[in-house]
């Protein structure tokens, strides 16, 4: 839901008390760290046995299928042995092989620094045009909170009616009365696009705001 996790005192704690972290990285795979090794591994630079890590391939990867990245063949062992059913029920069809394979190639080329560099140009427009809570976060997921469900819910449907579709999230998605769009930005929008979306957000705001504020009687 955006931001991201409190890292260096979950290693602290991990550190001090035995912590077992285990740690979705999705969000980050691809689309920060060198290589693209994500948020978690940019600042784990060895996993051992009480630390695992896992992602999903479907998003920045933009491939299919997901990973889990291991620190010991222990843990690799117990996965194939008993979580066979869960996580090998079906193979990944041919098209998501073709975009894993894709995807790697340039992984190890400069497209993807360039590709991650224009994300965060993007990420920093928008949070100039639309402050959140979230503003200077390298994450591309943004919470706009409305508070409540059915105003999220009219703000998505008035967005989709201007060409932008987003999600409306609430309860139990997120706690009760902060219900929220979701917003995911990518590298590939032109700044064009998020300067029109932004106008968009920011017109329904401000009718909103117009439509909640008491007007006092003199």
């Amino acid at each position: 839901m955006g931001g991201k996790a409190d890292i260096e005192n979950l290693l602290y704690l991990k550190e001090r008390y035995g912590l077992f972290l285990y740690l979705d990285d999705s969000h980050a795979l691809s689309a920060l760290g060198e290589h693209g090794k994500g948020f978690a591994r940019t600042h784990i630079a060895e996993l051992d046995d009480m630390t695992i890590v896992v992602a999903s391939l479907g998003k920045s990867f933009a491939a299919g299928g997901g990973l889990a990245m291991l620190g010991n063949k222990e843990q690799k062992t117990l996965i194939h042995r008993y979580g066979g059913p869960t996580n090998w029920s079906q193979s990944l069809n041919v098209a998501a092989i073709g975009a894993g394979n894709a995807s790697i190639a340039i992984h190890r080329t400069q497209r993807l620094e360039y590709l991650q560099k224009k994300l965060q140009a993007n990420i920093t427009l928008f949070d100039q045009l639309i402050p959140s809570e979230h503003s200077g976060s390298p994450s591309p997921i943004r919470l706009i909170h409305l508070g409540d469900a059915h105003l999220a819910n009219r703000a998505s449907d008035y967005l989709a009616q201007n060409g932008f579709l987003t999600s409306a999230v609430f309860f139990p998605v997120v706690p009760r009365n902060r219900a929220a769009l979701r917003l995911t930005l990518r590298a590939d929008m032109p700044p064009e696009t998020i300067n029109k979306f932004c106008d968009h957000l920011a017109y329904f705001l401000t009718l909103h705001q117009a439509a909640t504020t008491p007007v006092e009687h003199f």
